[in-house]
């Protein structure tokens, strides 16, 4: 209830006439969807140049992201025909009215438009219907695909006219229909499978209902294990009927769907009326109490939407009175089916996004959707500006180009059960504590500045999402994406943050873009004292200190530990005239300066949680031997008793038993 009440609150808060702009397409929190029927494909699609066909098609997918929604449910077989070049099933006349090979592939073009814009996409086939009129059913009389198929069919009478299916109760039948879908999910990249609510029609059989259910869900079934045998990843819904009682009769078995697994993975019940509803001089809530018996049929989790009738928007009926007498329709289906735990719903149909008489239902509704969806909020406090203004959902927050820390960060979520948890590495005190929900991470007012984040979500939040983020570090530029709790930004390397983007993404949803180091830390930094040069800048993970090639003696080194994991590192050098020195640790000096004394030897050693860690190795340039093998966690590399200058070395940390970075022969050579 309480939920309802917040919800309606939104409701009335938002109630505008002009459409708002659509949020990005690619969040699938919830499917928003359309349904691309026939009808939609003859009046916008049919007997196109393929050209012709791109564009208009992406205008459609255009309009429909304005509006909000993230899915289209296109229908490739409406009659047991198909819009894409099938072995099992003819041209279909709505996308070529002569009925031949248009000379592309519709569907294939279809999906990668779609996929471009960040839709998801969907088949929506017809499982049994080969023809709906008189004229139909002679014209598909004279076909090929007849002659194959007539076997199991049921010609049947419809109103006046003559009409053709497939037999639901026909093992041929459900084999065609299978292979038809097997072929859409095997060499198209659709994101769904959907059927309509068109099973056992008025006048086709007088079976009794349990054979009728009988029959459509050996189809069912059949169709959700090849699906899952082929790709996993598609999904299987079904759209009923909205009224239970006609689902049922006409062999929907949707107790059966809904309460046992391996049927489908959504179901999304047409439920087309209003709660303004006159029945018996008596208003009802028809939608509303629709939507609870279906949420009640819910007893294996699958996902719920529902099919909403955007067509029938403005309509003057003699019962169903909330269409003409108020434009909060939809909205108010959409927060009622949100509140009984709905996960979104399908618009039927395309063409309407283009009436007049719809503008107001769907600015009310796209509002409405906008202000209820899950956003990321957050703040940065930046150098000499001090607290930026909030942003949201992947928008830039601080600074790029004008050399200004981050300093501080506040970040909290809307719309959605669960919080978010951070921490920042900020400069010389390193990593923080977390915090979390809108606490300040960093500092302000201490000109410190922040050099990598952590975030994660909490709860329902980090259950239906991913948290991606992604930072501006200086002399890096903008870093790879960083994931629910990874790092991203630097350390060890003294580099401040600039800028942060944050974003939600469904649950096993695409990165917002490339994911390649969004993190930069050297684990280990070392500098030598060389001959005539004096000390060197550090240098890190492996690369070389020193010279090779200029006969120039190493006279001592500083070494220390950067990776964040807490121990030391330790060691000591063989020095010329006086052997081995003491051990020393974490950037102290080991050998001499201003002595003309060269390092002939060195052994390096981790502890404490680093040795857990990582292995070190290390290796040495020598005179005459030039570059020796590697050793390994305190093992001497160099020489001794040979009076041989080390020139250059290298120093790594490897993962714990992992494998060496080259050779570990002859690593140390003794007199």
């Amino acid at each position: 209830m309480a939920l309802m009440i917040a919800l309606f609150m939104a409701l009335s808060a938002v109630m505008v006439t002009d459409v708002k702009s659509g949020v990005q397409a690619s969040d699938y929190s919830e499917k928003r969807a359309c349904w691309i029927a026939y009808l939609d494909i003859q009046k916008y699609l049919r007997d196109k140049s393929e050209s012709d066909f791109r564009r208009l098609f992406t205008n459609m997918c255009n309009n429909v992201i304005s509006n909000n929604m993230n899915t289209v449910i296109v229908q490739v077989r409406p009659m047991s025909d198909a819009i894409y070049p099938s072995a099992y099933f003819p041209w279909s006349e709505y996308i070529n009215s002569n009925g031949q090979n248009p000379g592309y592939d519709p569907l294939k073009i279809m999906i990668e438009i779609a996929h471009s814009k960040g839709l998801k996409i969907e088949a929506w086939i017809n499982p049994y219907r080969v023809s709906n009129s008189t004229s139909h059913t002679n014209a598909v009389k004279n076909t090929e695909f007849y002659n194959a198929h007539s076997g199991y069919m049921i010609e049947y009478t419809s109103g006046e006219h003559i009409c053709l299916a497939l037999d639901p109760s026909r093992q041929e039948a459900r084999n065609l229909i299978i292979n038809g879908v097997k072929e859409i999910v095997s060499n198209y990249s659709v994101d769904g499978i959907h059927l309509d609510d068109y099973f056992y029609v008025t006048g086709m059989s007088d079976l009794d209902v349990a054979s009728k259910k009988a029959n459509v869900n050996a189809l069912v079934k059949e169709l959700y294990s090849s699906i899952k045998s082929i790709k996993p990843s598609v999904e299987f819904g079904i759209s009923p009927a909205g009224n239970l009682e006609n689902a049922r009769s006409a062999g929907a078995d949707v107790d059966t769907w809904m309460s046992q697994s391996g049927y489908i993975d959504y179901i999304m019940p047409q439920i087309y009326w209003t709660d303004n509803y006159l029945s018996g001089g008596q208003y009802t809530t028809l939608f509303t109490n629709r939507a609870n018996e279906w949420a009640g049929l819910n007893k294996s989790g699958v996902k719920m939407y529902v099919g909403l009738a955007l067509y029938r928007v403005g309509e003057n009926s003699e019962t169903d009175k909330g269409w003409s007498q108020q434009s909060t329709n939809l909205m108010q289906q959409y927060i009622t089916a949100k509140s009984l735990g709905y996960s979104g719903y399908a618009l039927f149909r395309y063409a309407w996004l283009d009436e007049d008489k719809a503008k107001t239902e769907l600015a009310n509704l796209n509002n409405v959707v906008s202000s209820l969806q899950p956003t990321i909020n957050y703040t940065t406090h930046i150098q000499n500006i001090g607290w930026a203004q909030t942003v949201k959902d992947g928008e830039v927050s601080g600074t790029s180009g004008q050399s200004k820390r981050l300093e501080g960060i506040k970040i909290n979520l809307n719309n959605i059960s669960g919080g978010v948890t951070y921490r920042t590495h900020v400069q010389t005190y390193g990593w923080q504590g977390w915090v979390s929900d809108g606490e300040l991470s960093g500092t302000s007012g201490q000109s410190k500045r922040l050099e990598a984040i952590e975030i994660k979500l909490t709860g329902e939040a980090e259950k239906r999402y991913d948290i991606y983020y992604r930072v501006h570090a200086q002399t890096y530029g903008w870093l790879g994406w960083a994931k629910n709790g990874e790092t991203a930004g630097t350390s060890g390397l003294s580099r401040r943050l600039e800028a942060i983007q944050i974003v939600l993404v469904p649950k096993g949803g695409t990165a917002p873009g490339d994911t390649s180091k969004p993190y930069i830390k050297y684990d280990v930094r070392y500098a030598t004292h060389v001959q005539t040069y004096g000390w060197q800048d550090e240098v890190y993970d492996g690369q070389s200190s020193g010279t090779v090639g200029s006969s120039k003696r190493l006279e001592a080194i500083t070494i220390r530990n950067t990776s964040g994991i807490s121990g030391s590192i330790q060691y000591r050098t063989h020095v010329q005239t006086y052997g081995w020195q003491g051990w020393v640790s974490d950037g102290a000096v080991s050998g001499t300066s201003g002595q003309s004394k060269r390092l002939e030897a060195i052994e390096i050693k981790l502890t404490g949680a680093l040795a857990d860690t990582y292995d070190v190795y290390y290796r040495v340039h020598c005179q005459t031997y030039g570059w020796l093998g590697w050793a390994k966690n305190g093992e001497s590399a160099g020489t001794s008793g040979l009076s041989r200058r080390m020139e250059a070395i290298q120093i790594v940390f490897v993962p714990k038993g992992g494998a060496a970075p080259g050779s570990t022969v002859n690593h140390y050579i003794q007199n």
